[in-house]
């Protein structure tokens, strides 16, 4: 995928129903806004939490399926599986007790393994070997792409004097 294909594709915003907790894949039980507290069932450690609906809503993170994170790093879902048995990426978090994977069963990475996986892929290199012994990898992208994809930055375009535009990333807080 080239730049201007990957930079104008929607943003992968991650599962609606599922997030990470205090490093545990955890989902919405109850929700009781009237006395600001919700209960979530922590998915790894099979049992009902509950919290305040404001710590939640500050402290969750963003839980991709494998499928959303190949498209976010611009690979096929089969390359990510080939390289986690290789022992290249760490395997995502199952939604089992434990944090498992198993056959038929969703497994789910977070925003910072995403971005983990993003760095390994960036420093594989691509194809013959250089004489200067530098990374080539030109589909990998950009930390500020990546981030742009997953809905956490802005995407603004400059004009540059030659009348064209060129991307310009100015990340949200």
């Amino acid at each position: 995928m080239d730049r201007e294909a990957y930079n104008s594709a929607p943003v992968i915003t991650g599962s609606k129903s599922v997030w990470f907790l205090n490093d545990c894949l955890v989902r919405k039980y109850h929700f009781n806004k009237a006395s600001g507290i919700m209960s979530v069932f922590n998915i790894t450690k099979d049992q009902i939490e509950s919290c305040l609906i404001g710590d939640f809503k500050k402290n969750r993170i963003k839980a991709y399926t494998v499928k959303e994170t190949a498209e976010l790093v611009c690979r096929h879902q089969k390359h990510l599986y080939r390289l986690m048995h290789q022992g290249m990426i760490p395997p995502p978090v199952g939604a089992t007790k434990g944090g498992e994977r198993a056959w038929r069963v969703r497994a789910y990475y977070s925003e910072s393994m995403v971005k983990n996986i993003r760095d390994i892929l960036a420093s594989i290199h691509r194809g013959r070997p250089r004489k200067d012994g530098l990374i080539t990898n030109d589909i990998t992208p950009t930390i500020q792409e990546l981030t742009r994809r997953m809905g956490s930055g802005i995407l603004t375009y400059v004009r540059t004097e030659n009348g064209q535009f060129v991307p310009f990333w100015s990340e949200s807080i």
